[in-house]
């Protein structure tokens, strides 16, 4: 957890658990050679919170460490609603913790979670339904946060302060029905004890065996993954469909949930249930099919599968006028360049990206849209109208991209799908007087 040298954040907010954490660390402090930091945040919850900052503040001056401390304003924590009044206030915390650290370049943070504090976690994240990663609990270390006191129970820490002679605040809000991990500590943790004396000893054996069947399922993924992986970008990346669909359905459920966790950078939010779906989806016969689960799309697509992060929305229909001269597409992001001459422009190499047209064949104005239902084309060659959605199908446009696909149409008919085909109605022939050149280029 500590490494010789550095500088250490102490999250102190007055209770049992913090202090024997800063007492335990300064008594340590020589031996490692690091240097301690004692960090307080008011969050103004309570009344008594102003008195526990004065007492963390007395307490860091006695010991001779620094001290950092902040109040939350009204309203701070509104931003961390949506994870509930306990949730807000960690979460504010935390980024406070941090934004310290990354002021005085300290490389860890403590904590003082303790072993009681894991087991309440745990069976709290049971309560909501939770896999196996979330019955491995606390992590003793994770990034900069490091939690010394999490394998001893709550009443060591106790008695380590009785036989120290430390001082604490005890916060009333430990005692609030209203919370649901004070009803597990007061209530169900109890009554398990009732059942077994050593109950808490056996949900974190429990948690230990958690740990293990974690590393092993990661282990299993990793082995599988360079053959499942078609492509992997920023907040998106594509499987192999048959690569995955070719292993038993829990496996599957694994692949998909690291998938997830690739794209979105956590999995908060994502529960078993919308991973269920997603497998459902990948088995269906259809060739082609989309979910919406929450900060993620994941599409199928022939033997592909797509994911990719909310913020890549599906496409919305679109049109807008375009004339001579060079056109901004928002998205696909390009630059459309038209342009009428009475001579035939000069041969170039061929380029799917530019095309000429018989400028008296078309039906000006031009607009530059999206396909509608019903879209009919003409293809260059085919002389005749087809269904578009057939064409594009024939074609091989992969059926997510059909939908941003642009058009120049005229008042009449489609004149070009863009990157694809010409309408034959507007080639050029031995009569053609005026042409039409088309260009889009893809824009950065």
């Amino acid at each position: 957890m500590l490494d010789p040298g550095e500088t250490v954040i102490v999250a102190v907010s007055g209770g049992v658990d913090s202090v024997v954490l800063l007492d335990l660390l300064q008594r340590l402090a020589p031996d490692y050679g690091v240097i301690l930091h004692v960090v307080h945040l008011d969050h103004g919850l309570r009344g008594s919170s102003a008195d526990d900052a004065r007492f963390v503040e007395r307490l860091a001056a006695e010991r001779g460490l620094p001290l950092h401390r902040s109040k939350l304003g009204p309203g701070s924590l509104a931003e961390h609603r949506d994870h509930g009044a306990e949730g807000a206030a960690r979460k504010a915390r935390y980024a406070y913790l941090q934004s310290v650290a990354a002021t005085i370049g300290a490389t860890r943070i403590s904590l003082g979670h303790t072993a009681n504090d894991q087991a309440e976690t745990i069976l709290y994240r049971l309560a909501r339904g939770t896999g196996v990663r979330g019955l491995c609990g606390i992590p003793p270390v994770r990034g900069a946060f490091v939690r010394p006191l999490i394998d001893a129970t709550r009443n060591e820490v106790e008695a380590y302060a009785r036989e120290r002679g430390l001082l604490w605040r005890d916060d009333p809000s430990n005692a609030d029905p209203s919370f649901a991990r004070n009803r597990i500590r007061h209530r169900v943790v109890p009554e398990l004890e009732a059942i077994n004396p050593k109950a808490l000893a056996a949900i974190l054996r429990g948690a230990e065996h958690a740990v293990e069947a974690e590393a092993a399922i990661r282990y299993l993924v990793s082995s599988l993954w360079d053959g499942m992986r078609e492509s992997e970008g920023e907040e998106r990346l594509a499987l192999r469909r048959h690569a995955v669909t070719s292993c038993p359905r829990a496996v599957q459920k694994l692949v998909l949930r690291e998938a997830a966790e690739r794209v979105r950078g956590t999995l908060i939010g994502i529960e078993s249930d919308h991973l269920e779906a997603a497998v459902r989806l990948i088995a269906s016969a259809a060739s082609h099919g989309e979910l919406s689960l929450p900060g993620l799309y994941v599409r199928v697509q022939s033997d592909e599968i797509q994911m990719t992060r909310a913020n890549d929305a599906p496409a919305e229909p679109w049109a807008m006028p375009v004339g001579v001269g060079e056109t901004e597409i928002a998205e696909p992001p390009m630059t459309l360049r038209l342009s009428i001459a009475d001579k035939r422009p000069p041969m170039r190499p061929r380029d799917r990206w530019v095309e000429f047209a018989d400028a008296d064949r078309v039906a000006f104005p031009l607009e530059l849209r999206t396909r509608r239902d019903g879209d009919c084309f003409a293809p260059l060659g085919l002389g005749a109208r087809v269904k578009l959605k057939d064409f594009l199908i024939n074609e091989g446009v992969p059926y997510f991209d059909r939908a941003r696909l642009p058009l120049l149409c005229d008042r009449e008919k489609v004149v070009w799908v863009v990157g694809v085909r010409l309408s034959d109605e507007v080639r050029t022939t031995g009569t053609t007087r005026r042409y039409l050149t088309m260009e889009a280029r893809a824009r950065t």
